[in-house]
């Protein structure tokens, strides 16, 4: 019987947690006329951004208002190419990194400067001013 109870709780919390993250991917496609993957793996490469430019505290923050976080992170598309070109891209860090993500995913770089502040302002609105504004200063080159 606990385990049956348990077991439901698991299954509500991750039923939750994909509503939210539909919330939030829902709101890229509508806005930017992008599909899911797109709106995934582009806001988790932003998101991959802020927590390479954010202390750890401050981003453990971030992640606790955006569902799903470790998901997001893995849709940044990665290529396993082994080509010179490709190992290349694999060490592309900071902002060449978002610019190749959002080519790989057949967006163009102006996707990003839509999208960085619909997710400012979904952290916003989902925690607080103060870390919204944490956030900016971590995606603005």
């Amino acid at each position: 019987m606990k385990f049956r109870i348990l077991l439901a709780m698991l299954f509500s919390a991750a039923l939750t947690t994909q509503a939210q993250t539909s919330d939030l991917i829902g709101m890229l496609t509508k806005e930017m006329g992008i599909t899911s993957d797109q709106a995934e793996g582009g806001a988790g490469s932003i998101f991959g951004f802020a927590k390479e430019n954010m202390s750890s505290t401050d981003f453990s923050s971030l992640a606790g208002v955006i569902p799903d976080m470790d998901g997001l992170l893995g849709a940044i598309p990665g290529g396993k190419k082994k080509s010179m070109l490709g190992q290349m891209a694999d060490q592309l860090t900071g902002m060449p990194k978002v610019i190749d993500a959002f080519g790989k995913l057949g967006l163009k770089e102006s996707h990003i400067k839509i999208m960085t502040p619909l997710l400012v302002d979904y952290v916003e609105k989902k925690g607080s001013k103060a870390l919204s504004n944490t956030f900016l200063k971590a995606v603005t080159p």
